[in-house]
């Protein structure tokens, strides 16, 4: 879902829960403080915002919910990704480029679509099957215990 900056602003003081993840700012590398390795109440808005600048970034996760929150600058707007994982999606870990943090861990959504390629004939009449496909890579939390 796309946002403008006052929706996106609405949208994050809604976010009443303790989270997991990161925000990047568009005026500064991520600072410590904006990396929640463990689940923690957000910074309210005003103290990530100065005049000028922006969520670049944000992945959260609510462990006790499953739910995760991808936040994206595009062009003046904001794509938001907000979904609850099921538990049975493939997940992978990744380290991140900043010291002493743990690596992440990252849900692979698959849905299934109709492939144009994956065609079967069935009583003379071509029918295109469903295939599962790639649909989003969302952050899943912070592994305990390891870091780079």
């Amino acid at each position: 879902m796309i946002k403008s900056r006052k929706e996106l602003q609405k949208f994050y003081n809604s976010l009443t829960d303790k989270y997991q993840g990161y925000v990047q700012m568009s005026d500064s590398r991520i600072k410590d403080n904006h990396i929640f390795k463990t689940a923690q109440r957000l910074p309210k808005w005003k103290e990530l915002h100065n005049d000028v600048n922006y969520i670049l970034e944000m992945a959260l996760y609510e462990p006790n919910s499953k739910r995760s929150i991808l936040i994206r600058q595009q062009n003046s707007e904001w794509l938001v990704i907000d979904k609850k994982l099921e538990g049975n999606e493939p997940i992978d870990s990744f380290f991140t480029l900043i010291e002493d943090t743990p690596k992440m861990k990252i849900a692979q959504i698959w849905e299934e679509e109709e492939n144009e390629f994956c065609i079967i004939n069935e009583d003379s009449e071509e029918k295109k099957l469903k295939v599962l496909e790639p649909k989003y890579l969302l952050f899943a939390g912070f592994e305990k215990g390891e870091t780079k």
